[in-house]
């Protein structure tokens, strides 16, 4: 009868995830993703064919938790000003307490991989569509509870602000502070008055 080892798929797609996020898919070699994640080189390939199926099966780890921390603050009782307000003062100041942190896989995978591979582009497109309507969604919240007044349709305050989002990972690489990411969200949020 064939041995079969057990393993914890989530702790392993976590593992492949942080060290995917630190070092790039092109960067990552298969010896490191066994040592983080503990399994033997027959294992990885029985269950994820191959290190690109690993890759793609972390984005969609790291998106699904990225997506439940959403989804508790969408639940909280606030409007959508605070609601954006919110969720931006935590990423400040996680990135701002974890400087060498490597900004965000799904933004790292769109410049890296997106063009290289139609699979990770789905998930970094899939990802950019649910963010924006999340974000235009919040924003006409707030309109319509008369907390900030529009001058553009809120899909494109939706648009802009998953770009901001995205610049301050991409600027707190290049060693951006907590002072200058806080003060480009100020005038994001400025933006909405």
């Amino acid at each position: 009868m064939p041995k079969y080892k057990q393993f914890d798929r989530d702790k392993v797609l976590e593992a492949a995830s942080v060290v995917f996020h630190e070092k790039g898919y092109n960067g990552t070699s298969i010896d490191e993703i066994l040592t983080a994640t503990g399994l033997s080189r027959s294992s990885l390939y029985d269950s994820f064919k191959d290190k690109h199926n690993l890759y793609l099966q972390s984005l969609e780890f790291y998106k699904e938790v990225n997506d439940k921390k959403i989804q508790n603050l969408d639940e909280k009782n606030l409007n959508g000003l605070q609601k954006l307000e919110t969720m931006f003062k935590s990423v400040v100041n996680h990135l701002s307490e974890h400087p060498d942190d490597n900004g965000c896989l799904l933004v790292n995978a769109a410049a890296e991989m997106s063009k290289q591979c139609f699979k990770t582009s789905q998930v970094v497109c899939n990802n950019k569509e649910e963010l924006q309507n999340l974000f235009s969604t919040w924003i006409s919240d707030a309109e319509e509870k008369k907390v900030v007044k529009l001058q553009k349709p809120a899909k494109i305050y939706g648009q802009f602000f998953y770009n901001t989002l995205c610049g301050l990972r991409v600027m707190s690489q290049s060693g951006a502070g907590k002072t200058e990411l806080s003060n480009i969200v100020k005038v994001a949020l400025d933006s909405l008055n």
